[in-house]
This record gives C-alpha cells, sequence and structure tokens, in this order.
C-alpha cells in the first residue's frame, strides 16, 4: 500500500522515531499544525477538575449552552465532538450515499474520503491545481455539483495543506444557490488564519460549520470539537452516534476555552507573524512556497517522502510529507518562530541536494 493510500496525519509516530534514531527532547516539530503555545490555563484547571467518575453528559449541555452563547445561536444547533474528524465522518454517514455522493473539494484533509469508504458511499472529486497555484474555482465546483448531484459538498476552508480558499462570497454564493445540497465547511484553521474576522458569518440552513478546538487551543490530547448546523440537522447527526462520544474532560475545556479570545487572537498574531518571517527563508532557498492564509505553507521540495525521512533522522525535524494529500512532491511546514526557522534552513540546506 502506498502512503497516498493511508491514513496518515501530521502526528508522530513513537516508532518511528525509534527506528530512524530520533531523540524525542531534540524534536522539532514542523509538521503538526497545533499551537506549539499550550492551552489556557483555566481550560488546564478545568481538565484537571472534571469528575471522572460520572458518565458524561451525553446531551454536553453546559458546553452547548456556552458555545451558542458564544455563537448567538441556538443551543440545538450546536453539536459537540470528539475532535472534527468524529463530526466530519457523521456527516458523510448521515447525508452522503451511492445516489447522493460525497464530494470533496481537494487536494485535502483525507477524512472526509476515509469515511465515505467505512460506510460504502460513492464520492467525487474537484481538485485544484498546481499550474493555478491550487486556487480554488468557484465555477468548477458550481458544475461539479450540478454534474455529481451530491448529498454532502466537503470544503475546508482555508484549505489543508494549501493554505489557500474560497472567498467567503463564494462558498456563500454556493451554499445559497443549492440549498437541497449539504455543505460540510471545515473551519478548523479559520481562527489562526488571516479571515478570523469571518467566524461570525452564518451561512444558510443546509451548512454544517465543524470548528476544531484541537488548533487554536492546543488540545489535540482531549480531543473537542463542535458544529454549527440547523436543529434537523443536529438531531440528524446526533441520532446516528454511539452515547457519550464526548467525554466530561472534553466538555469542560470547550467550556473553559469558548471566551478566550483575546488568548487566540494573542495565538494567531504571533503564528502569522512567523509564517511572515518563514516563508521568505524559504523562498531564499529557492523553494516554491504557494502563498497561504494561514500559519503552514504548502512547499514544493522534490521528492517529498524522501526529504522528510533525511530530516527527521539527521536533523530531528519532522515535515508534513504531502504524499497522502496525492502531492508526492510537496511538504506542509508550521511556522514556529525565528529560532526554529534557522535550524530549518540549516538542516534544508545540507539535504536538499539530495532530493532534487
Amino acid at each position: 500500500m502506498s502512503r497516498a493510500d493511508e491514513r496518515i496525519h501530521g502526528d508522530l509516530d513513537a516508532t518511528e522515531l525509534q527506528r530512524l534514531g530520533v531523540d524525542p527532547a531534540r524534536l522539532l516539530d514542523l509538521g503538526v499544525n497545533v499551537s506549539p503555545f499550550g492551552a489556557h490555563p483555566e481550560v488546564v484547571r478545568a481538565i484537571r477538575g472534571a469528575a471522572l467518575g460520572p458518565y458524561p453528559d451525553r446531551e454536553s449541555r453546559a458546553a452547548r449552552a456556552a458555545i451558542s452563547a458564544r455563537a448567538s445561536v441556538e443551543p440545538d444547533r450546536v453539536i459537540l465532538g470528539n475532535g472534527a474528524a468524529e463530526l466530519i465522518w457523521d456527516a458523510v454517514r448521515a447525508f452522503a450515499s451511492d445516489e447522493r455522493p460525497l464530494l470533496v473539494v481537494g487536494p485535502t484533509f483525507g477524512e472526509p474520503l476515509a469515511a465515505a469508504r467505512a460506510h460504502r458511499v460513492r464520492s467525487v472529486g474537484v481538485d485544484a491545481s498546481e499550474a493555478d497555484g491550487f486556487a480554488f474555482d468557484a465555477s468548477a465546483i458550481e458544475r461539479a455539483i450540478r454534474d455529481a448531484r451530491p448529498g454532502l459538498v466537503y470544503v475546508c476552508v482555508p484549505n489543508n495543506p494549501t493554505g489557500t480558499r474560497l472567498t467567503l462570497a463564494e462558498l456563500d454564493a454556493l451554499v445559497r444557490s443549492h440549498e437541497g445540497v449539504r455543505f460540510l465547511v471545515d473551519q478548523a484553521f479559520l481562527s489562526l488564519s488571516d479571515d478570523a474576522a469571518e467566524a461570525d458569518h452564518r451561512f444558510g440552513s443546509n451548512a454544517i460549520v465543524v470548528r476544531s478546538m484541537t488548533k487554536d487551543h492546543a488540545l489535540a490530547g482531549v480531543r473537542v470539537a463542535y458544529a454549527l448546523a440547523s436543529a434537523t440537522d443536529v438531531r440528524t447527526l446526533e441520532a446516528g452516534r454511539p452515547p457519550w462520544t464526548v467525554s466530561t474532560a472534553a466538555q469542560v475545556a470547550a467550556v473553559a476555552a469558548i471566551d478566550h479570545d483575546d488568548f487566540v487572537a494573542r495565538t494567531r498574531e504571533r503564528l502569522l507573524g512567523a509564517r511572515n518571517d518563514l516563508v521568505p527563508r524559504l523562498r531564499a532557498l529557492g523553494l516554491e512556497v504557494v502563498p497561504s492564509r494561514t500559519f503552514f505553507s504548502l512547499v514544493r521540495v522534490g521528492d517529498a517522502d524522501v526529504l522528510r525521512e533525511r530530516l527527521l533522522r539527521g536533523h530531528a525535524i519532522a515535515v508534513r510529507s504531502c504524499t497522502s494529500f496525492g502531492l508526492p512532491h510537496h511538504v506542509r511546514i508550521a511556522a514556529r518562530d525565528v529560532a526554529a526557522h534557522e535550524r530549518l534552513v540549516h538542516a534544508l540546506t545540507d539535504e536538499l541536494g539530495h532530493i532534487r
């Protein structure tokens, strides 16, 4: 099985690090798209104080109330998930079928297609091209919707791994012009992007907007995300799930995190500033970098898998090979700080000649 067929994500495998002789204490991880600054202290305290004996509230009522107040929607329009991936799987199961397939706007996050395979529903795609700088073509998406008649359209904004996006006007027009189609709008990286102010926009009732708390609040280990949808769609999504998928720790973390907009804003400012430092350094090495709306960048490097392994083995630096996205000549690199960027540039200077 090729890497393109595997469900590979940015998290690192301890077995691989051991095989390559990488000391975890020396590791510089630029492959994972989670804030490196940690969670807000109040969120950490809430998790530590969570009651672990009783079953979780299966309806996540306190968390839904807190999120609904922040989003200015009714609580019955909020659903929590054990990470964004669970909510994506729920939506694919509920709204895609062989007759009304899943349409994926790509290249993008692999879990929608993984969910389609697992639930044995048909999927189709419409991909942005490298020749166009991975810019999305709203007219091509429009044609694909009319041709495929999908039950669900997956769009990641800003997109992972390219950092590009449909504009808000383009996406809103697509949603509103296809009221009989569900749109799964993945905004996992919106709060850490140049377009964070768009979080207050409300799409039509046929949109399911997914937001991960993993990235901006550094909660990958807690597994918590939420979606905003119509009350009818929330009930449909809930009906297909087992009970207690969202732990008590995740629920209290969501309550504690949802009002810390200032904390997220500071995180965003630091990471976007770091992106603005990293990109010119990469381009100075002669690398092609796709302009990104968020803090990670897609970089054309030659053989992505080879470079990834050489950086890990020789320099204890992790970047994300994009072979699993269908982009075997690209890596995704998350911005960090000046010291990390200088270390990366030094390593790339040593290794690029071996892969070009």
